[in-house]
């Protein structure tokens, strides 16, 4: 069973990166794709949430709080793409899997196999190999670096707290009002950018906006891997984890890119995925 959530988790948080590209070729606006993703996630855990709904404080905390660092995260991502290289810019934050990594191991007080260190190291490599054919940065003396990597490191940091509230709430919590925590994570997530997307265009014009099912649909995958992940928090360590999924996501999105948009794979690519699928295994050993 939990290899089957895993699955799903990886699956979903793939089609979620498959659906922004779908969607920015027809708009480019990202406000109004946020604004369509954390709604539709809303409406799926309201459906959710409606029966056995319990009002909890300490979860409504926890939920608002992870709500604030995945728009932050979102906003300062998105700010980090349009100031620097894309592949620079993905690589380095999909490293912020060591921040849940070293607070499972201090502070949650995991212990790591032998294998598991060599897994992590394989995990690196992939990460590595999948942009080291796109990594070279040209110069431009119109980019700000300072400042592209000042919303890099706040992606970063985001991300990585995003999975500790999710590890430290089932640690607490277990097993409960995960779909509380969800529900209010997205109330907030909903308000912020739908109030960022009416600031900038009329609901008229959003009528207009061509591509919104691929708003809903990252929506509902975002929901669904949250979700999930929140679940699974309860039953992994987050030494092995959020790992698991990092590499997991990567995979299936180079997998995504060659089947859905005819994306080439070079031999990095492919040594990509045989380190990744090696960290996968090793790390479930």
């Amino acid at each position: 069973m939990v290899i089957v959530i895993y699955i799903l988790i990886i699956l979903s948080s793939a089609t979620q990166s498959a659906t922004t590209k779908l969607f920015n070729r027809n708009c480019s606006n990202s406000a109004v794709f946020n604004a369509i993703k954390s709604c539709t996630a809303l409406v799926l855990f309201v459906m959710i949430a409606a029966f056995g709904f319990t009002f909890y404080l300490p979860t409504v905390l926890f939920g608002f709080s992870y709500g604030a660092c995945l728009c932050i995260s979102m906003y300062a991502g998105y700010q980090a793409l349009c100031r620097g290289p894309m592949a620079l810019t993905s690589m380095l934050v999909s490293f912020s899997v060591v921040i849940p990594l070293i607070w499972g191991i201090t502070i949650g007080n995991e212990m790591l196999k032998e294998n598991q260190y060599l897994a992590l190291s394989f995990l690196v490599l992939a990460i590595i190999l999948t942009n080291v054919d796109k990594l070279k940065v040209k110069k431009n003396t119109q980019t700000n670096y300072g400042v592209w990597l000042i919303f890099v490191g706040i992606t970063f940091t985001c991300n990585g707290i995003c999975s500790i509230l999710q590890k430290q709430h089932q640690m607490l919590y277990s097993e409960t009002y995960s779909r509380e925590f969800m529900l209010f994570a997205m109330l907030l997530c909903s308000v912020i950018f739908s109030i960022f997307a009416l600031r900038k265009i009329s609901p008229k014009y959003l009528k207009m906006i061509k591509g919104k099912r691929y708003g809903v649909l990252s929506g509902l995958a975002n929901g669904i891997a949250n979700f999930l992940t929140l679940m699974l928090a309860g039953l992994e360590s987050a030494s092995i984890l959020f790992p698991i999924i990092s590499g997991g996501t990567i995979l299936t999105s180079l997998i995504f890119g060659r089947l859905l948009f005819r994306e080439k794979l070079k031999a990095n690519h492919y040594a990509a995925l045989i380190s990744g699928i090696a960290a996968v295994v090793l790390l479930k050993l």
